[in-house]
Parts: structure tokens; sequence; C-alpha cells
């Protein structure tokens, strides 16, 4: 197959953030599919800023192993503020659909949401070059953004809405990360013979108990003889930093007890400030560490904290992060309710807590932390778990299963049926 994919922040293991997308196209690759990834400039989690005048950034090449990659202008600033995430939005948006213009026809377009604008600029380009669209939905646009209190304007929303709508009319197949969306989305009425499941996965070569690796983190960063509480993603609105901030306060007497928070986000100055305002000597807030030296990390933690806000549509989540824990048999304490609670109970690999609950929370990291064989057990399980329902290899041949059956058939979207929802 010949085989397009639209991602906005397209990295390798060596940058912090997950690396889905390169993992998936590197494994197309490898089984002899023609693989093109059109992208913006920076990775989620980076915040390194282009040496190169803007001219010279309209659009470069690279070779990636056997996968061509198309970088085209992305305004870089994203982290600053949800304005500057907007213009990186909308600047990819454009450049990447120009970029997805110059590259000869191929079989099928692959496109990974959020965000949605850049997605529907490529979904544009499919329909005029009759190109067949499948759509990855990580993420539930606009309605996260709406029930997290970031999107208010009703015209936005409107716009937004109808976009999402063509893009899943327009689509000849729909990807979801977890069973939520796609009862979110088969509940509006797509039916369910479009929409697949294939979730996260893990490769264990690189993500696995690493203990001499933890003896050597524990070492550099000076946490002998510390109990490490870890947080390891995004510090964004959505991951509900606050409440783990709060339980730390609770926790603060107890002098062997250190709360780590390894990211980068929309928060992270925020979450500094605030730790340096309440004097929370028991809080390291650390930079985003590579994919590829994540399970030392996580291998050094006693505990480890999977946390979002309490909405209703994070109840279909799940976030890398939890099986990524699971993964390097760490103990988790889940502040999520739904899909990532069940898998955390089915596999008996932690424990769960209400979202907003510091108490609870605190109380459990106390009692974890003083039962050493319960968090040995927790973890065992957890990572028995996912190495029998969480294998990246088996995700990536689901997904190249679905993307060979759009390719043979030729499936494009029905104009009559476009706009009917």
């Amino acid at each position: 197959m010949r085989i397009a994919i639209v991602y906005q922040y397209y990295q390798g293991t060596g940058a912090p953030g997950h690396s889905l997308i390169y993992e998936l196209a590197q494994f197309l690759a490898g089984r002899g599919h023609e693989v093109t990834v059109v992208s913006g400039e920076t990775g989620y989690m980076q915040r390194d800023t282009p040496n190169l005048p803007w001219y010279r950034r309209l659009r470069r090449e690279e070779r990636d192993g056997q996968v061509r990659v198309l970088r085209t202008f992305t305004y870089s600033e994203l982290h600053r503020s949800y304005l500057g995430r907007l213009l990186s939005f909308a600047s990819f948006s454009l450049s990447g659909a120009v970029g997805l213009l110059t590259i000869d026809k191929v079989d099928l377009v692959l496109a990974s949401s959020p965000p949605i604008f850049p997605i529907f600029a490529a979904a544009l380009v499919c329909r005029i070059r009759r190109t067949p669209l499948v759509i990855e939905v990580r993420d539930l646009w606009p309605e996260s953004a709406v029930q997290m209190g970031i999107l208010k304007n009703r015209t936005l929303i409107r716009i937004m809405a109808w976009m999402e709508r063509r893009l899943y009319d327009q689509s000849a197949r729909i990807v979801t990360l977890t069973e939520g969306i796609r009862d979110d989305i088969c509940g509006r009425g797509w039916p369910a013979n479009k929409v697949d499941v294939v979730t996260c996965g893990v490769d264990f070569d690189r993500l696995y108990p690493d203990p001499q690796g933890a003896a050597l983190v524990r070492s550099a960063r000076g946490w002998e003889g510390k109990r490490v509480v870890m947080y390891f993603g995004a510090l964004g609105e959505a991951n509900n930093i606050p409440v783990i901030l709060r339980a730390a306060r609770s926790l603060r007497e107890r002098g062997d007890v250190l709360f780590v928070l390894v990211g980068d986000g929309l928060r992270r100055q925020a979450i500094e400030q605030e730790v340096a305002a309440d004097d929370l000597a028991n809080v390291v807030v650390l930079p985003p560490v590579a994919k590829h030296q994540a399970r030392v990390y996580l291998s050094a933690a006693d505990v480890c904290l999977v946390t979002l806000k309490d909405i209703p549509l994070f109840d279909g989540a799940i976030p890398t992060k939890l099986i990524d824990y699971m993964a390097c048999a760490r103990p988790v304490l889940c502040g999520i309710r739904g899909e990532a609670r069940r898998i955390l109970d089915t596999a008996q690999a932690g424990l769960g807590f209400e979202p907003d609950d510091d108490r609870q929370l605190g109380r459990l990291i106390s009692e974890l932390l003083d039962d050493e064989r319960c968090r040995e057990r927790l973890g065992a399980n957890g990572l028995a778990f996912v190495r029998s329902h969480f294998a990246a290899e088996r995700m990536r041949q689901r997904m190249e299963s679905i993307l060979r059956m759009v390719a043979e058939t030729g499936s494009v979207s029905n104009p009559a049926a476009d706009g009917l929802r």
C-alpha cells in the first residue's frame, strides 16, 4: 500500500511524549508499505524553537529509516497559551494540507486527531483527490474542550461540531483509541461497522521493569531513602495535577515521601509557581523524558499516579501512561472513572480514588508506601495483564488490516450522505 499519514506531532522515541504514530509508521514501512508522514515541526512536549528562517521551513523532506517525512511550517510556541496552541493548529492546517497536495496520490490517508483543524484540511485534500480517508480518533473534539471549560464560544463550538460531523461522514473508517470513544460516536448515529477500536500498545523491548536503571536514576537524582510517588506525562489543563499537589501538602510532614512530576504542558509554569509559593519541598517538577528513557524513571518510582479532570467524557479515556506504568510493574493509583478504572480493577494492578479527593489519595499513598508486599503484588499483576492484552505488535497488525481493507475496497465518502447529521 501507498499510505500517507497526517499527524502534527510525529516524533521518535528520542523525544518526550508518546510516539505511537512513529511506531506505527515504522511498522508499516517495515512490512513493505510505502509510507509518507506529513507532520509539523515540533513534538507535543518539545519546546525547541526551529532555527531556520520561516521561508526555509515551509516544506522540508527527511528520511526516517524507510519512512519519508514531510515537515511543514508550524507555529512552534504552542506551550505558551491556548492562543499559541490555536495558532499552531491553524498554521499546520494550512501548511500540512499544501504538503499533502504535493505528494503523489496514495491509496489512502490516515489522519490522527486531535487536533481537528489539520485533519479537516487533510479531508478536503482527500475529497479533491478522491482518496479514501481513515480517521484515528484519540480524543473527542470539540466535546472534550467544552466539558473542560476551555471552549466556550458558541459559534466556534458549532463550527467545530460541524467539522467533526463532516469528518466522520467522509471517512471510510473511523478508528478509536478506546471503547468509550467508539460508543460515543456510535451513540450519535454512525454505524458500528464503520468504527473500530485499536488501543495503545506496549513495546516490551522498550518498556519493562529495570531495577538497575532505577538505581542509577535514584542515585543521580538524590532519591536514595525516599519513597517516590511519580506522575509521568502531560502537565495540561485536563490532567488534574492540583489533586496531586493537595495530596502532597497533606503528606509534607512525612520526610520520606517525594512527589515527582515528569513532563511538560500548558500548566507546567503555573505548577512550578504553586510549588514554590507553598514551599512544597516534597514536590519536584522535572522536564519531560525521552520515551526510550521512560522505563528507568518509572522503575525508580514506588507508586505511580494517573489523573484526569472529573468530566463525563473522560470516562472513556485510557491514558497511555496507565499502560506504561503497568508495563514497568509499578502499582498505580488511578483518579479516573470509567474505562481506565475498569482496566486497573480487572488487572488488579492498583487502587482507584475519587478524581478530586486529595484526602483519599493521600491516605492510599501512605498505605501503599507502607506495604511493600502489596506494591509488588499489584505491580506484578499489572505487568502480566498488559503482556496479555496490550502488546503493540498485535495492535499495529490490527491497524494494518483495517488500512488494507480500505485500500483494497477503494472506499471513499458518499457525497449524498454528507451533512445528514
